[in-house]
C-alpha cells in the first residue's frame, strides 16, 4: 500500500509535510531519524509528575501529562494534550502526536504514533507506525517478532514492524507481526495473529469452533 492510502487524516503541519514526502513505507521507516535531527535538548512544556523519568533529548508538548513512574528516553517527541500513564516506557526514537493516551505499562520503541491514538494498558509497540485515531487494545503486540510461551513479548529487533492506517482498531491480546499492514478503518478482533496486508474497511476475527462429543467410558 502507498503511504497516501494509509494516512489521510489531519496531522500537525510539520509532520504532514514530512510524511507526504514518501511514496513507500520502506522509505518512511528509513527516514524516521530525520524527525529528531533538530532535537538537541529537553524541552518540557507539559507536566511531568514526581517519579517519572525523562532521559536525553525529549520534547513534551503543552498540556501533556507524564504520570509518575513513566519512563521516556530520548530522542522522543510527545505532542500537545497527550497523557503518558504510569509505568509506561517510551524509548529509542519515538514520535507521539497530540491528544493521545498511552496506557499503563505500555512499551513503545522506535515508532511513530500519530494524533488521537488510544493505546491501552500493557500494549507493546516496536518499529511501527500507528495512524490517526487508531485504537490499540490491552495486551496487544505490534511489530514483535514472537510471543514466548510465558506470554512475554520477545524484543528481538526487526527492521520493519507493523503499520496501521488511520482509525484502525487492534483488539485485546492480538499480535500484529513485523511487516503486517492494516488498512485504514480495518478492525482486528481480540486474540488474532495478523500478518501480511489487510485492505481498508475490513473486519478480521478469530473463528473458534467448539466440538462436543459423547464421553467414552473407560469401564
Amino acid at each position: 500500500m502507498r503511504v497516501s492510502d494509509l494516512f489521510s487524516a489531519e496531522m500537525e503541519p510539520d509532520l504532514n509535510k514530512w510524511v507526504r514526502k514518501f511514496s513507500t513505507l520502506e522509505d518512511l521507516f528509513s527516514a524516521m531519524p530525520q524527525l529528531y535531527a533538530r532535537l538537541e535538548s529537553q524541552n518540557i512544556q507539559g507536566n511531568v509528575e514526581d517519579g517519572a523519568v525523562i532521559v536525553g533529548p525529549v520534547h513534551i508538548g503543552i498540556g501533556s501529562v507524564v504520570r509518575g513512574q513513566a519512563v521516556i528516553r530520548g530522542p522522543a517527541i510527545v505532542g500537545n494534550d497527550t497523557v503518558v500513564d504510569s509505568h509506561a516506557e517510551i524509548r529509542a526514537s519515538v514520535f507521539i502526536g497530540s491528544k493521545c493516551v498511552i496506557g499503563h505499562s505500555c512499551s513503545i520503541i522506535n515508532s511513530l504514533v500519530m494524533s488521537n491514538v488510544n493505546i491501552s494498558a500493557g500494549a507493546f509497540i516496536r518499529n511501527s507506525v500507528i495512524g490517526f485515531g487508531s485504537v490499540i487494545g490491552p495486551g496487544a503486540a505490534l511489530g514483535a517478532d514472537q510471543v514466548e510461551e510465558s506470554g512475554k513479548v520477545s524484543e528481538t529487533p526487526s527492521k520493519f514492524g507493523a503499520v496501521l492506517g488511520d482509525h484502525a482498531v487492534v483488539g485485546a491480546n492480538s499480535s500484529i507481526r513485523p511487516g503486517a499492514v492494516i488498512g485504514a478503518r480495518t478492525i482486528i478482533g481480540e486474540g488474532v495473529l495478523a500478518h501480511g496486508a489487510y485492505e481498508p474497511d475490513q473486519t478480521v476475527t478469530l473463528n473458534q469452533a467448539l466440538e462436543i462429543g459423547r464421553r467414552i467410558s473407560c469401564r
